[in-house]
């Protein structure tokens, strides 16, 4: 471990724009109590991220976008628990036909970028940065500036609270 603190202080943003000016390369822990997570960095660029405990699963996303049916999930689950590669379901889906790699890219990078926005309103934890650790077997990861990343997130969160206020979904 090179880095830590504690969030209030600094916020999530802080660190993030730290770690990538910094040109980082490792995992940085957020623990915030209801909230734990690890975002990777290679080189400054923010490559993945991933919340802990009850999320939505890559299977339960993609069944409520309706990109496949129930039977295909089952079918991929069943295979996954019988593959000694353990290969990962979304792998199972494309590789069956069920699903193409384009979507499933498109599908794995929205979800990492909907747990980098949910980790921006953290406002009171402890951060970790371990240099020179990378997502072990994840090979979707993020291409994107962080200062983009950035500026959605914070609208979003700017949107939830409008909504929060008045009880109305923001306009537009």
């Amino acid at each position: 471990m090179i880095l830590n603190g504690r969030l209030g202080p600094f916020s999530v943003v802080d660190v993030l724009q730290f770690l990538s000016l910094s040109k980082a390369t490792g995992k940085l822990v957020l623990d915030a109590g209801r909230a734990r997570a690890r975002v990777y960095f290679h080189d400054g660029v923010l490559v993945y991220a991933r919340r802990e405990g009850p999320t939505e699963r890559l299977g339960e996303r993609l069944l409520r976008l309706g990109l496949v049916t129930p039977a295909q999930i089952a079918g991929a689950d069943l295979r996954s628990e019988l593959n000694t590669e353990r290969k990962r379901i979304g792998q199972i889906l494309v590789e069956a036909g069920s699903l193409d790699q384009a979507t499933l890219q498109k599908v794995v990078r929205d979800q990492i970028l909907e747990c980098v926005y949910g980790l921006l309103a953290l406002d009171d934890g402890e951060f970790r940065f371990f240099h020179g650790v990378l997502p072990d077997g994840e090979d979707i990861l993020l291409d994107i500036s962080l200062d983009l990343l950035l500026l959605e997130g914070l609208k979003k969160i700017d949107e939830l609270r409008q909504q929060d206020d008045s009880g109305q979904p923001p306009p537009g």
